[in-house]
């Protein structure tokens, strides 16, 4: 059912369904909801919840996991097919730091039991913003006019399905990717590539598995499904399309490293990993849609010396951190990952003053030297200084300095 097809709650700019739960306190959500004037309704169970959404159109879900995990996880995956343009927060109690992980995929922010009503706020707007960014009619308006815009590979949700249940082996796990031949020997290719740079050659995809994890494997095949998606031509020469996926993987691998350095947790880490894979990717999608006119936008970036992404909104009303976290929110990627990807250029234009995929992406792209182009123009991000004196990491600047020197070298390779 559309969101036109269901039924508008009136009266209010926003609609809350709240899942009841003991650990859930109702007099912090109506705080929240009344100071926005938005409304609130109820519901006793994952079942009553899934029944509602699908007659009722719902701006914001929140619920609560701690008394049913397993079940609140898989009601959550449901509402996502349901009622995908939710947003979605979770309020978690002490799980284990692989179910964060599985939680994270899902919902747009986890929050502790114990939250304040300003952070159940800040949750809520950041989350707001971001859809409401991606969104856009001019973004929406655009991407209809791309012929070819690539689906999301069969193998990507059937690893996305692996990873939630939490309980497939290595092999399981190779199976699936052993149903696509081409895949299979593009995993172990870059299993065994500098990129990686393991010390012996990996033959077996359950080994691979094994070395790198599912999470890992999983988004490797999603990055290099759409960048194949997007053959170059011999109308574009101004940068190299293998060279942009190239220097994202290396991006991808800072931002992992980025979020190690001050201790995240691993699906941090993760969703920075794919975010770093994925964040250039609208490029490739402006130059192969319209060659001539992406050239011309290059050109006048280098002879303004303005960013590419500002001379872009300029020309076209859209940037390619836009583009590519629009086609990211349709195929309903964590919201952290579509979050970095529409922020890498401008981390500050986030509300949040915690580290987070973003963070580590924003970094990692600016501190890495641009992939070299014919007009000169930088493709890269500016570091913000100011961003990272906000949530107070400019001490270890130096220590990513000397990481992403270290990954740089492997660009001139």
């Amino acid at each position: 059912m559309s969101i036109d097809a269901k039924v508008k709650l009136p009266l209010h700019d926003r609609n809350i369904l709240v899942c009841r739960s003991a650990y859930l306190n109702d007099k912090q959500i109506d705080t929240v909801a009344d100071l926005n004037h938005w409304s609130v309704s109820r519901v006793d169970s994952a079942d009553e919840m899934l029944e509602r959404i699908q007659d009722c159109h719902y701006d914001i879900i929140i619920v609560g996991i701690s008394e049913s995990p397993e079940l609140m996880l898989g009601a959550l995956t449901q509402v996502i097919r349901k009622s995908p343009e939710a947003v979605r927060i979770a309020v978690t109690g002490d799980l284990s730091s692989a179910f964060a992980a599985r939680v994270s995929e899902v919902a747009h922010s986890s929050l502790p039991e114990s939250c304040t009503d300003v952070q159940l706020s800040l949750a809520i707007e950041q989350a707001l913003k971001v859809t409401g960014l991606i969104k856009k009619p001019e973004i929406k308006a655009f991407i209809g006019r791309i012929e070819r815009l690539p689906s999301l590979p069969d193998i990507y949700e059937a690893l996305s399905n692996a990873l939630l249940s939490g309980q497939s082996s290595a092999r399981e796990i190779s199976q699936i990717i052993e149903r696509d031949p081409v895949m299979s020997a593009k995993v172990l290719q870059l299993v065994n590539s500098a990129f990686f740079g393991l010390e012996r050659q990996i033959y077996r995809l359950n080994e691979a598995v094994t070395i790198l994890g599912v999470r890992s494997i999983r988004d490797l095949t999603l990055a290099s499904h759409i960048f194949e998606a997007f053959p170059q031509s011999n109308a574009w020469a101004s940068f190299s399309f293998s060279q942009i996926h190239s220097r994202s993987m290396l991006v991808a691998r800072l931002a992992q490293d980025i979020c190690r350095s001050v201790k995240v947790d691993k699906h941090v880490q993760g969703q920075a990993f794919l975010a770093g894979l994925l964040h250039d990717f609208g490029m490739v999608m402006l130059a192969s849609h319209d060659p001539e006119k992406y050239r011309h936008i290059m050109n006048k970036a280098a002879e303004l010396s303005q960013p590419l992404y500002v001379v872009e909104k300029m020309n076209l009303g859209v940037s390619h951190a836009e583009i590519g976290a629009y086609l990211l929110g349709l195929w309903n990627l964590p919201p952290k990952v579509v979050e970095a990807v529409l922020f890498h250029h401008f981390p500050g234009s986030s509300p949040s003053n915690k580290f987070q995929p973003l963070t580590a992406v924003h970094i990692a792209d600016a501190l890495l030297p641009s992939v070299n182009s014919i007009n000169g123009c930088a493709i890269s991000s500016q570091l913000s200084f100011k961003y990272i004196e906000r949530l107070g990491f400019k001490d270890h600047l130096s220590q990513w300095e000397i990481m992403a020197s270290k990954y740089a070298v492997k660009m001139s390779d």
